[in-house]
């Protein structure tokens, strides 16, 4: 069995040569086009794409745009991204036998998503698309002596600050880094940030730092109030399975849509990275830590992301394992797969039943102007002058 990691389709190739079913891995929620490879809806009118920033109840001109965005993404994968993978395969595979990229995809026998319908909106699934979001979340352990020892002494609760790994929060503006310590020598309570160079200008006594944390760990502490966060998707799972509030500074890619999510279930606040002031930056802060409904949003989330019959990793073991079992599960294999764009939309049968119509219209609309025709030409007026031809033929 092959299990497949998303954007790395070359190793489909693996799968024809082995003879292995194919189990794909999205390491976030599934994308307008994601959901194709096993058949699984996307609908357009309630499903925002995984990068733009809309709820599940948009505009029309938001529904236009989550329309349009998700058929671009769709052209491109087709036309542009997987052509350019064939040819790299051909060059370097010498198999004319092996079906091509995009056959192979549509052999994918599940679809594993590293998303939960507690953290997105409320999509159809086909049955071979699986949610197993959080499988890296795993029960906490104990932090290290210096990290245990600072949050235990936060009597008023602490504060945990990290972008990521792939943002820097030692690349920040210095305005904003300013701004951000301004606002954090305010408060009374603990603050733990990644930072990762080696000085820190200014820094506030009750600020400790660190260039690597144990982030899912220190999420679980007790005294942990809020975690402000770049909006990555591993961290808002860390953040929902944990049950913290958080302060979202989203930057790129499906960051905001996170934190507009977070935003949308009460359990966050979104800030600006180039609006973001000491001001600004101490409301967020104080409005989560003294507006407990913030705290209840994140808890009641947590709730109904454990509230499953597995766990992530049991889920994800059990459906890798049936698929073994059954040899490839081809009965959860959706028909969608097999129909080209245009009769998954229908295209066709639209066309057909306007070919209909317009057919159906044309001939009412023949026949009306004959049968006007007709009485127009049997008015009282033309009978008088009819019977008046006929007089005056007799008279000859």
């Amino acid at each position: 069995m092959i299990i497949e990691i998303f954007f790395c389709e070359c190793f489909l190739t693996l799968s024809h040569r082995l003879k292995v079913p194919i189990i794909q891995f999205n390491t976030f929620w599934p994308g307008a086009w994601t959901g194709d490879i096993v058949g699984s809806p996307s609908p357009y009118a309630y499903v925002p794409d995984t990068f733009l920033a809309y709820t599940d109840h948009m505009t029309f001109f938001e529904r236009l745009h989550n329309a349009v965005f998700g058929l671009y993404c769709k052209l491109i994968r087709e036309m542009y991204l997987l052509p350019k993978m064939e040819d790299l395969v051909r060059r370097h595979v010498n198999d004319p036998t092996m079906p091509t990229l995009s056959e192979l995809d549509r052999s994918t026998s599940m679809l594993l998503t590293n998303s939960h319908v507690s953290l997105q909106y409320p999509r159809p699934l086909a049955p071979a698309l699986v949610e197993v979001g959080g499988m890296h979340v795993n029960p906490p352990k104990k932090l290290p002596k210096d990290l245990q020892e600072y949050l235990d002494g936060a009597k008023d609760g602490a504060i945990y600050f990290s972008l990521g790994s792939n943002l820097r929060s030692a690349d920040l503006p210095n305005e904003t880094r300013s701004a951000i310590v301004n606002a954090f020598s305010k408060l009374k309570q603990r603050i733990l940030w990644k930072w990762e160079a080696e000085t820190f200008p200014g820094k506030p006594d009750n600020l400790k730092l660190g260039k690597w944390l144990p982030q899912s760990d220190i999420l679980a502490h007790k005294n942990i109030r809020l975690f402000i966060t770049h909006g990555g998707f591993l961290s808002t799972l860390e953040t929902v399975y944990h049950g913290v509030p958080v302060i979202g500074i989203p930057v790129f890619s499906d960051q905001d849509l996170n934190m507009l999510q977070a935003e949308s279930k009460g359990y966050g606040i979104r800030l600006r990275l180039n609006n973001i002031t000491s001001e600004t930056f101490y409301w967020a802060i104080t409005e989560i830590l003294n507006n407990p409904r913030y705290q209840t949003k994140a808890k009641d989330l947590s709730r109904l992301y454990h509230d499953r019959p597995r766990t992530p990793m049991e889920e994800l073991v059990y459906w890798t394992e049936y698929v073994a079992r059954h040899k490839g599960a081809s009965h959860m294999r959706s028909a969608a797969v097999d129909l080209s764009w245009y009769q998954l939309c229908l295209l066709d049968v639209i066309i057909f039943m306007l070919t209909i119509v317009t057919v159906v219209a044309s001939l009412l609309v023949i026949i009306l102007r004959v049968v006007l025709r007709f009485l127009f030409s049997s008015t009282p007026k033309n009978i008088a002058e009819n019977g008046i031809k006929k007089n005056l033929k007799k008279k000859q």
